[in-house]
């Protein structure tokens, strides 16, 4: 049985803003200028949200850490999907943090929308019923059930200092289209899988 930490990192689907919802300026403003304004500002924060909702984003990369394996998949986003359908065949165990609130959702629901079949709501519900050992939130298993801790404060003083890259996950639409911007991204990711894949040796996994 292979331990292995898994960690995704997602952008905006522009292709999606036409399809966002429609905008409501505030009924308190009367002038066009600042109605304008108004709307203006909340598709601004509509579209910085794309990324957090599988309807409306995608997922650039998935990051893996393990004994044998550490690497960082950006291909298309459909081959990711299928790469990690493959290892979830294997005999591996997967170990995330906050993987049940966002990690599995996203790339569920991302896999769904895509048509591919071994992404579907019943394997989704498998996971959130945190009863399938192949899945383990690190972080609900530190916190306890509906708490939450950042990944960065418990790596610091569980693993002597270590900690998370600085990094803008915002810049990623414009880093992903460049070799350069590329390598940034992969490296960020891959530091998180490794924090969550030590602590988990650190805890006892």
């Amino acid at each position: 049985m292979n331990l292995i930490s898994l960690d995704i990192e997602t952008y905006p689907n522009l292709d999606m803003v036409d399809k966002l919802p429609e905008i409501t300026p505030d009924s308190r403003l009367k002038d066009a200028a600042k109605i304008q304004a108004d709307i203006e500002k909340k598709k601004a924060e509509q579209i910085e949200k794309m990324a957090l909702n599988p309807l409306y984003g995608k997922i650039a990369c998935i990051g893996y850490y393990g004994d044998n394996i550490q690497e960082v998949d950006l291909s298309e986003e459909e081959n990711i999907l299928k790469k990690l359908a493959e290892l979830m065949q294997e005999d591996n165990v997967f170990v995330t943090w906050n993987g049940t609130g966002f990690d599995w959702d996203f790339i569920s629901k991302r896999g769904i929308i895509l048509g591919i079949e071994d992404f579907n709501l019943r394997h989704l519900e498998i996971i959130r019923s945190r009863k399938n050992p192949q899945f383990i939130d690190l972080m609900e298993k530190w916190c306890g059930y509906g708490k939450f801790a950042k990944l960065n404060e418990v790596a610091q003083v569980l693993l002597n200092g270590e900690c998370k890259e600085e990094f803008d996950v915002e810049q990623i639409p414009e880093l992903i289209k460049t070799p350069t911007g590329q390598e940034l991204i992969k490296r960020y990711c891959l530091q998180d899988c490794a924090l969550v894949y030590k602590l988990a040796r650190k805890m006892g996994y």
